[in-house]
This record gives structure tokens, sequence and C-alpha cells, in this order.
């Protein structure tokens, strides 16, 4: 079986002699594995033979992002990111937003209709075609938060719900347009946002089930419609929101943390119903621990989530720049010894 074959035959639930697995890795992570083994950055994918292939859609055609000074760049969104932050910290690279103190004034929200955005993600696919294709969106929560800060959309829901609803139409819409554009090649959509921190939903369940989940029913559907599997990443205790997201078909959730989240608990109560992804300590064993530390939390993690499938193995979260190399290296080996007795036991 392909990369791509193993990730659809999990999500199927079919029950495989080991799981299919990825690395979640800042764009700072590629260089440092890189540096490790004495490759480009863009060969660590067929190294460590990652299941899935995450990419990206872009800016589109003839878009020039503004400068904003030193290592600072504004976005289509007029959002304001420093570069050399985002490589270590994703999201939280973000320096500054266009709408303040709930002040939309004569700021327009792009739309999404423009094309030319899949021109990298193709190329990456020819160089990588046998993974399963992921194409990274930004969910709705997030895509507006980064509009208005997070703040304000969160006290937007208690006190201005008419602004959080226009702002959250408006990230809907442009999502909704930039899905109706994906291409063929293009086998699942991971939508990236952030729900929980280490107690619950920074929300609460009541405002998300307000705000949020009547527009992912929408957004899921339409990437269905597509043909498209449905990704959701969501750090944090996401516990309660399990039966939700079950509701509205998503087919595989990350990163199931275990700092936070009861892994057996989530295991058997959803485990036959939705595909976990993740669980390996990213706030935990692969910053503190030792690498042997990290090869027996894979071999507990093994053990536990992979009974009956429904399990894609990896970090539970972007693997921190203050990870040993040591640590990060211990997992892909790991990761790739399961490939390897998978292929020799077949063969």
């Amino acid at each position: 079986m392909t990369k791509k074959e193993r990730v659809k035959a999990v999500i199927e639930g079919h029950v495989l002699d080991a799981p299919p697995y990825y690395l979640d890795l800042t764009a700072f992570g590629y260089d440092v594995v890189a540096g490790y083994y004495g490759i480009k950055p863009e060969q660590v994918q067929a190294l460590t033979g990652d299941h899935l292939l995450f990419l990206p859609f872009t800016e589109p055609e003839g878009f020039v992002p503004e400068s904003a000074g030193e290592n600072l760049v504004k976005d289509e969104f007029g959002v304001t990111w420093d570069k050399a932050a985002a490589k270590q910290i994703g999201d939280w690279g973000l320096v500054g937003h266009p709408i303040k103190d709930m002040e939309i004034g004569g700021y327009k929200f792009p739309t999404g209709k423009s094309g030319g955005r899949f021109t990298k993600a193709e190329k990456l696919a020819r160089e990588n075609d046998d993974c399963f294709n992921l194409l990274q969106m930004t969910g709705v929560f997030d895509t507006a938060w980064h509009v208005t800060g997070i703040q304000d959309l969160l006290m937007g829901m208690a006190l201005e719900p008419d602004f959080t609803n226009k702002m959250l139409d408006s990230a809907l819409e442009y999502n909704l347009n930039i899905i109706d554009q994906i291409p063929d090649f293009i086998d699942g959509v991971r939508f990236l946002e952030d729900w929980g921190d280490q107690r619950g939903l920074i929300m609460g369940p009541d405002n998300w089930r307000r705000f949020l989940k009547p527009r992912l029913k929408l957004m899921y559907e339409a990437c269905r419609r597509k043909g498209k599997s449905v990704f959701i990443h969501s750090c944090g205790n996401i516990t309660e929101l399990f039966p939700d997201i079950i509701e509205l078909g998503v087919n595989v959730v990350d990163p199931i943390q275990p700092e936070v989240i009861d892994l057996k608990f989530i295991k058997n109560e959803y485990g036959r119903h939705i595909v976990l992804c993740g669980g390996i300590g990213s706030q935990s064993t692969l910053p503190l621990g030792a690498p042997e530390a990290v090869v027996k939390e894979c071999e507990e993690r093994l053990d536990l989530l992979s009974k009956g499938g429904m399990y894609i193995m990896g970090p539970a979260g972007a693997i921190p720049t203050e990870a040993p190399v040591e640590n990060i290296v211990a997992l892909i080996e790991f990761l790739r010894l399961c490939r390897r007795a998978d292929a020799n036991e077949k063969g």
C-alpha cells in the first residue's frame, strides 16, 4: 500500500498492522532535522516517510505582501506577521491586526475568490506522489481573530454578538470560496484553529455551539461535497466537543494532547467513530524527556491508541523549538521502524 492508501484505509475503519504516522514540525524544526541528517529541509518528508503531506494554499496570484518593517509583512487580510517568529511558532508570529476595539470602519474582509493559490501545493504534491495530500486551512474562529484580535472576538461573543457574527460570517465566506477552488489532487483538508486551553474551551461550550458549530457544519459539508476528508486541529482540552465533532462528520482529530486529555477515555468512548491523530507529548516528553522516554511513550501510545485501528501516530502538536534534536530523532526512528516492520511482515 502507498502512504496515501494507508491513510485512506484508516479513515475507512480498516485495521492495519501498524498505523500511518506524521510529524508536526515548524519550519525551524525542518531545518533542525535536516541539519542532523545532513540533508536539505525539502528532503525531510522523504527521509521520515511521513504519510501526511501538509500543503499550503497561498495568497492569490499577483498579490505582493506589504512590508511593514524588518521581518514584518502584511498578508491579504492586512494582518501583520513577524516572519522570523512565525518560522518557529506559527500563529503566534502575528504582531498586528487591522480591526481594533471592534471598530470595523472601512475594513473589507477578503472574499477568497481570487485564484492562483495552489501552484506551490501542486509542485510539492508532484514531488511526494505517494503521500496523503492534506491542505492546511485556518478555521473560521482563527481566521476571524487574526483580523480582530482574539480578545475582541471573544468579548464580542458576550457583549457584541453582531460584531462577532459579522466577522465569523466573513471568515466562513472566505473559507468556502477557497474550498470551492480546491483541486483534485488534494485528499483532505486540515482546519487549524485552537478552541481549547489546558482546562477546557476558551469560549465555553455554549458559545462554541452558538457561534462556531453552525458555521463549521457548512464548511465541513463543503469539503465532503468536493470528496475531501475532514481533519481538524485544536490544541487544548476539547474532550466535551467530541460528540459534536463526530456529529459534524469530522474524519480525523488532532493532536489529542496527553497533558490535558485522558487518552484512554477518548479511545474507549470515541475511538470507533473518529480517527485519533497525535498523542505523543509535545509539551512534556518531547521537549523535557530523554530519547528513551520518547521511545517508551511511543510504545505506550501504539499499544493504547492503535487497537482496533482509527489512529494516526505522531506528536501532540508542533514539536517546540526547545525540544532536543536527539528526542526528535528518537521519534523519527521509532516511526520509521514501525513502517519497516509492517512492510517486512507484509513481504
